[in-house]
């Protein structure tokens, strides 16, 4: 079994078919990496629900948000190779759509959780995450990795 090192998450504008990534996390042990995301032109769905769960308005990612192409290209050389690790499956979606806005291909793979612990070890490990997801995106990506390091032992 292969142990993870990298664990991500997103938030995003909403859980309708048209939205968008805003904001990423990637940490490790030793390592943390989050950026809000500014939206590209085609970007228009914005759910104020989502709004209310993680507190990040629209206007704060066109005022402080990194532009996609940026953030895929620090991605890309920083993760080169890896096999990052996601507790849900919709950040593969909001992955895809950051990277068709910038243009590139991811140079990593974001795989479940499942794939490194299988199906009963991801059960186990959800048991151990908080009861009360922050609905950011570092917090919620070290909640994972302490939840995952907890069951590996």
């Amino acid at each position: 079994m292969e142990r993870p090192r990298w664990f991500v998450d997103f938030e995003a504008s909403g859980i309708a078919p048209d939205s968008y990534p805003l904001e990423i996390a990637v940490v490790a042990a030793d390592f943390e990496y989050q950026a809000l995301i500014r939206p590209v032109y085609y970007w228009t769905h914005w759910s104020f629900d989502a709004q209310d769960m993680h507190g990040i308005s629209r206007e704060n990612l066109f005022a402080i948000g990194l532009e996609p192409s940026l953030i895929a290209a620090e991605l890309n050389v920083r993760f080169e190779g890896a096999r990052l690790c996601s507790d849900s499956p919709q950040d593969g979606f909001w992955l895809d759509t950051l990277y068709e806005a910038a243009g590139v291909e991811a140079t990593f793979e974001l795989l479940p959780l499942e794939s490194f612990v299988g199906r009963s070890g991801a059960d186990e490990i959800y048991r151990l995450l908080p009861h009360r997801h922050t609905h950011r995106a570092l917090p919620d990506a070290q909640a994972l990795m302490m939840a995952t390091l907890e069951y590996l032992g």
